[in-house]
């Protein structure tokens, strides 16, 4: 079996893809192992599967807390992906069910050209099904979606707005807290006026890139239903929890046991149930982490995205020709009063994301001969890496300023670089020196 322990002839491994996968923390492992002989099917009724349900009740908690939400609210899911499936199927199989016997009206959907494929592939498949009606609100050439233009779109039949929080490859950040303020504004000028009660729309986010960086308040943000994953947060892999308000129904999109209150049929992994509990505690405590000596009166997301802005400095430096995708403003991680919330802030970027477009260089084969030297990085979203297609964030983003040939050149010429915490700032020089070296030695020109 191939690994990648170091040996004094190999190359030293420098990971710079944190967007695509974390690796559990030290914490997280230690806690899980503390659950290994205690990982019972939580739905029997013995002792044993009493003691389960009860650490599943006791992470379900602790989620509830960090989110300001109900125990009943947070379901565990085994996958992010499934999360959003279900938020969107969901809401579309109950609107079905319960208007079945009536004068059927299409319903509407709103997203972003931006979304991860969780969200815009399930959204897709119904619309050719002819399930749904759909529109897709074009982000700028930063990469933001305007909340003025997601709530013009919503209609009578509009039944789910979903909205990234923080996007997977180019990081911005959505303004979703004035989004859910300007839908709940529709819904009580549009329902008072017909007389109509409804929850609907639904508002929904894929929150999976934001636990490390992003507050995850469900009172601040005002959605409905939130999409987490695990793995993307120092949790174990296979993780992931979607919250849904009480009030809210959705349909099961697949049948069994009817675990999880009937939404996720399946025996619930209580070990990684708690460490994903424990890995989002973690996440959201040192979002707050107050300033010492030891950090040199930075908080975390500061010195975090100092680290990344002075990456970028040297890379464009080197690189002249190298040019960033996405909104960009350099000290918005910075806190300039005391106790300032983190949702206050004016950030549209997460503190450890670069996408650069290199021209004249193919994404994939930089990636390749990074790897070839130490490095991981990635042209896009890991989750279709080895899709040929370029992608269509990139190609969303740049289509504003180009035409759809050029826009789709950049998509297959940009990477994506995403740091954290323990990366060492003599590795990212090292990268930089390889970086350039690649660059012009092999580039198509």
């Amino acid at each position: 079996m191939k690994t990648l322990q170091n040996k004094k002839n190999q190359i030293k491994r420098i990971y710079l893809d944190s967007a695509a996968q974390t690796m559990p923390s030290q914490k997280v492992l230690l806690e899980m192992s503390k659950l290994q002989s205690q990982n019972f099917n939580p739905n029997s009724i013995y002792t044993e599967g009493m003691i389960a349900e009860n650490i599943l009740q006791m992470a379900r908690e602790k989620i509830s807390r960090i989110l300001g939400v109900r125990n009943q609210e947070i379901y565990f899911t085994p996958t992010a992906t499934l999360s959003c499936a279900t938020a969107i199927l969901g809401t579309v199989n109950f609107y079905k069910e319960k208007n079945k016997n009536k004068k059927y009206i299409l319903p509407h959907i709103i997203t972003s050209n931006i979304e991860h494929a969780a969200v815009l592939e399930n959204v897709k498949f119904l619309e050719s099904m002819g399930e749904i009606e759909v529109s897709y609100i074009a982000c700028n050439e930063d990469g933001i979606i305007s909340v003025a233009d997601v709530i013009k779109e919503i209609k009578a039949n509009t039944i789910l707005i979903s909205i990234i929080y923080a996007n997977n490859e180019v990081g911005t950040i959505q303004d979703l807290k004035n989004i859910s303020k300007g839908i709940k504004a529709w819904k009580q000028k549009n329902r008072k006026d017909t007389g109509e009660i409804s929850n609907y729309p639904y508002f929904h986010t894929d929150a999976s890139q934001a636990g490390n960086y992003l507050s995850l308040n469900i009172q601040t943000l005002g959605v409905d239903l939130l999409s987490l994953n695990g793995s993307k947060i120092y949790g174990p892999k296979s993780s992931g929890l979607l919250f849904k308000k009480e009030n809210l129904n959705l349909n099961p999109i697949y049948f069994g046991g009817g675990q999880e209150r009937n939404l996720f049929s399946g025996t619930v992994d209580v070990e990684k149930c708690w460490g994903l509990a424990v890995a989002l505690e973690e996440a959201q405590k040192k979002i707050r982490f107050e300033k010492n000596e030891e950090n040199s009166g930075k908080n975390f997301l500061e010195k975090l995205s100092v680290k990344r802005n002075n990456l970028w400095k040297k890379i464009s430096e080197k690189i002249p020709e190298a040019k960033l995708i996405g909104a960009w403003n350099e000290n918005n991680w910075r806190e300039n009063k005391k106790n300032i919330l983190r949702e206050e802030r004016t950030a549209k970027r997460l503190p450890n994301n670069l996408s650069i477009w290199l021209p004249d260089f193919p994404s994939d084969e930089m990636v390749i001969r990074l790897d070839q030297q130490g490095f991981a990085i990635s042209a896009g979203s890991a989750c279709s890496a080895q899709d040929s297609e370029s992608s269509p964030v990139i190609f969303n983003l740049m289509k504003n300023k180009h035409s759809s040939e050029q826009a789709k050149q950049i998509a297959r010429e940009t990477i994506r670089i995403t740091i954290d915490d323990n990366t060492q700032e003599k590795d990212l020089q090292r990268f930089v020196k390889v970086l350039q070296e690649i660059y012009f030695k092999f580039r198509k020109r």
